[in-house]
C-alpha cells in the first residue's frame, strides 16, 4: 500500500514538473511614433488664463505608419453638445525631440471626411516623466498651443499627463 502512494506522489511531481512550461520574454512591439503617441489628460485654458474645458487628448500612428506624422485628437463638449473646441487632425511631429506641430490643419473633429474649418497647433512637447498624475504616479507631461478657425483671435493652451488609467487619473 505504501508503495502506491510513493508511486502516486512520485507521478503527480514528474506531471507537475513536465507541464511547467517556460516562456521567453515577449517582444514588445510599438507603434511607429513610440513614445510620442498615446492618451493624455489635458486642462485647456485660453488666452487669460481661463479654464475652457478638461477632456482627453490622443496622439496616435497613422496608417501607413510614418515617423513623421501623427493624428491629435482632442474633443470638448460645450452646454448645448456640440464639438465648440474639438480639433482632430494629422500633423507633423519629431521624434527625436518629442516635439509636434501643424499649420492650417483641416479639422476633422467630429469625426467627419472633410471641414472647412481649420486648427493651428504651435509648441507641442511631451515630456517624459515630466508629470505627477493625481494618484501620485509620475506620468509623462504633455503641453502645446492651438487655434481653431471657428474661434477667430482666440488662442488656447493645452497642459496635462499621460493618462494612467488609476481611477483617480
Amino acid at each position: 500500500m505504501k508503495q502506491i502512494r510513493y508511486i502516486s506522489v512520485l507521478f503527480l511531481l514528474l506531471l507537475g514538473f513536465a507541464s511547467c512550461e517556460t516562456y521567453g520574454d515577449y517582444e514588445i512591439e510599438y507603434s511607429s511614433i513610440h513614445p510620442l503617441g498615446g492618451k493624455y489628460r489635458v486642462t485647456v485654458t485660453d488666452e487669460t488664463g481661463g479654464l475652457v474645458y478638461r477632456n482627453f487628448c490622443e496622439i496616435s500612428n497613422t496608417t501607413d505608419g510614418s515617423t513623421t506624422k501623427c493624428w491629435l485628437r482632442i474633443g470638448a463638449y460645450n452646454l448645448s453638445g456640440t464639438n465648440a473646441y474639438s480639433i482632430n487632425g494629422k500633423i507633423d511631429c519629431n521624434l527625436n525631440t518629442l516635439s509636434f506641430s501643424g499649420t492650417d490643419i483641416e479639422n476633422l473633429a467630429g469625426n467627419v471626411a472633410t471641414s472647412t474649418t481649420t486648427f493651428t497647433l504651435t509648441d507641442g512637447k511631451v515630456t517624459l516623466k515630466g508629470a505627477t498624475a493625481p494618484s501620485g504616479t509620475v506620468s509623462d507631461a504633455i503641453s502645446f498651443t492651438f487655434t481653431n478657425s471657428r474661434f477667430p483671435g482666440r488662442t488656447f493652451k493645452a497642459e496635462g499627463y499621460r493618462y494612467t488609467g488609476w481611477s483617480t487619473d
